[in-house]
């Protein structure tokens, strides 16, 4: 019997019923963590915050039986000096987008609106002809051969009206290799993805995450970057060089929404965890097969599953999450399903030197229940 259905099986009917009707996020309760606990926390995010030179920093913590913890450090907005609110701040959320539209695709997935094994062509029909092949499967694994940014394309300010226009950038540019040879991260794989679930379902994009993954859940704080909106509570967004802290450029996330462009609290990110490492949101078949690492056509696994990056130990995944980097923002999202523990941090900086911080913040959690350091 496979780790994931062995552990279905252990948390039994009351997680099932709990999850049954998607409320994975209401009725949370406090996490009421030891002084010594939080001391050790508050201790490695100050060190961090102030040798890294985040402007802000916030994180949160989630266990078994809806509790959460969260803080903030530092500033939200250094010059007007807002502190950091870990529940109703939004930072950008990077590449942990990736996961959110993840869960998304696999809940069409389950209901027959995609299949992950079928040639892409089926669903996007303006698929150009040396991409017709390739599946739902090696895209979202990075095996589809699809280029990562070029040049500046990572601070483009461009807005595209659809996914189609920014599929433009890179859609005719020739594959990096033959799908399922190779692992090669791409975040425009991720853009092909959206466009393909919307042909699929008929719906756009943003509106799949609005209906799959925010509303189901009540994440209200997951939302799209829009770069013109004024009613989102997001942090400001940092550059840190030559000792001095700027305000990060102007940037259009609409290129990437799927792999890059989603903004979301701590407390809500570290929530929609909760909900993903327990059967009822998805399936616990479907989760397995989202978090299992996939393998390259000679065999060689990667560490990478379906938007879930996957550590394993002893054939058993220790945590499975994912890191985003995006301009002005730096985050984590790990989750360790037999300790039902899901550990975020967002940071309000570019390319913030992290140091394994998540990591190190599940470790004290990980001590304080009893359980060994692996």
């Amino acid at each position: 019997m496979s780790f994931l259905k062995s552990l279905s099986l252990i948390k039994a009917g009351a997680i099932i019923i709990l999850f049954s009707s998607c409320q994975a996020t209401k009725n949370f309760t406090a996490l009421d963590l030891d002084q010594r606990t939080i001391n050790s926390i508050d201790s490695i995010c100050l060190l961090q915050l102030n040798n890294e030179h985040y402007p802000g920093l916030a994180i949160a913590v989630a266990e078994k039986g809806n509790r959460v913890w969260s803080k903030g450090y530092g500033f939200s907005d250094l010059e007007n000096k807002r502190p950091v609110d870990a529940k109703d701040d939004l930072f950008r959320i990077g590449s942990i987008s990736k996961t959110v539209t993840a869960c998304a695709l696999a809940r069409l997935k389950e209901r027959k609106i995609v299949s992950l094994d079928v040639p892409i062509s089926n669903y996007y029909h303006e698929c150009p002809s040396d991409k017709d092949s390739i599946t739902l499967r090696q895209l979202g694994g990075h095996l589809a051969g699809i280029r990562h940014y070029n040049g500046l394309e990572f601070l483009s300010n461009i807005h595209y009206t659809t996914i189609k226009d920014a599929m433009e950038v890179f859609i005719h540019d020739s594959l990096l290799f033959e799908p399922g040879t190779k692992y090669s991260y791409s975040t425009y794989g991720w853009t092909l993805i959206s466009e393909v679930m919307q042909d699929a379902s008929g719906t756009p994009f943003t509106e799949i995450i609005r209906d799959e993954v925010s509303r189901p859940l009540k994440l209200a704080d997951l939302k799209p970057d829009f770069s013109d909106s004024i009613h989102f509570q997001r942090v400001q967004f940092y550059e840190f060089q030559n000792d001095h802290h700027s305000i990060s450029p102007q940037v259009d996330l609409s290129n990437k929404w799927a792999g890059g462009g989603y903004l979301c609290s701590a407390e809500d990110l570290v929530k929609f965890g909760y909900a993903v490492s327990d059967p009822g949101y998805l399936k616990a078949a479907t989760l397995e097969e989202f978090t299992t690492p996939q393998a390259l056509s000679d065999g060689k696994l990667t560490d990478y599953g379906i938007g879930f990056r996957v550590n394993k130990v002893e054939n058993e995944p220790l945590w499975y999450g994912h890191s985003g980097g995006s301009v002005g923002g730096t985050s984590m999202l790990l989750i360790y399903p037999v300790e039902d523990i899901i550990i975020v941090t967002l940071v309000n900086l570019s390319g913030a030197k992290m140091d394994d911080l998540a990591m190190k913040i599940a470790d004290i959690v990980r001590a304080s229940n009893g359980k060994q350091k692996r």
